[in-house]
């Protein structure tokens, strides 16, 4: 049995535990040893000790992993977790496949114009590159997130699966986390829709 890494902001949620176990429960099902964050984070001490022993264990966990399957669906912002985000990296540099999901179907341009503060476009749409009226830089290359995150995965043999239509709970719909548990079981690669 393969050993999959779920790496995702769930762990923050007021239900963690029963939510990772469910994604856990289906893991099992289509084939694969689910290991990652803990649910117990919440009722750890605070500080930098918690903190060292939090990352010592999920990394241990990601070096025993053979595949990964990332939430990237975006978390208090316009973009994913950036601890789900570290996760992606340190996966691919261990050389693992990482499958990654969004609930929220817009590219990460569109959700920086209509999100960001200053992020409306200054100008003509036409214009290269687009600029918001901060003057930033919007990336707008239609990728779900920042182009190093879904490029990243694409390059390394994985694939980022978008929901077609944002579901009624985005922090809990499972639908495009299976979408992905059939992909690895059955050896998909690409980027695809949901």
């Amino acid at each position: 049995m393969r050993t999959i890494y779920l790496a995702g902001p769930e762990v923050f949620l007021p239900d963690a535990q029963a939510v990772m176990a469910q994604k856990r429960r289906r893991a099992r099902a289509h084939g694969f040893e689910p290991t990652g964050p803990g649910s117990d984070e919440a009722a750890l001490a605070a500080g930098p000790a918690t903190a060292a022993m939090i990352l010592e264990r999920n990394e241990t966990a990601m070096r025993r992993a053979e595949v990964c399957i990332a939430n990237v669906t975006p978390f208090r912002g316009i973009s994913a977790d950036p601890g789900t985000v570290y996760e992606i990296g340190f996966m691919i540099a261990l050389g693992r496949t990482v499958h990654a999901y969004t609930n929220d179907p817009r590219p990460y341009g569109e959700r920086v114009e209509a999100e960001w503060p200053g992020g409306r476009v200054a100008g003509p749409r036409e214009a290269r590159p687009l600029r918001g009226v901060d003057g930033l830089m919007i990336e707008s290359f239609g990728l779900a997130d920042n182009l190093m995150i879904e490029a990243g995965i694409l390059a390394h043999g994985g694939r980022l699966v978008r929901r077609e239509e944002r579901p009624a709970d985005p922090a809990r719909d499972l639908s495009a986390y299976l979408a992905c548990l059939r992909l690895l079981r059955d050896g998909g690669s690409g980027r695809g829709a949901l």
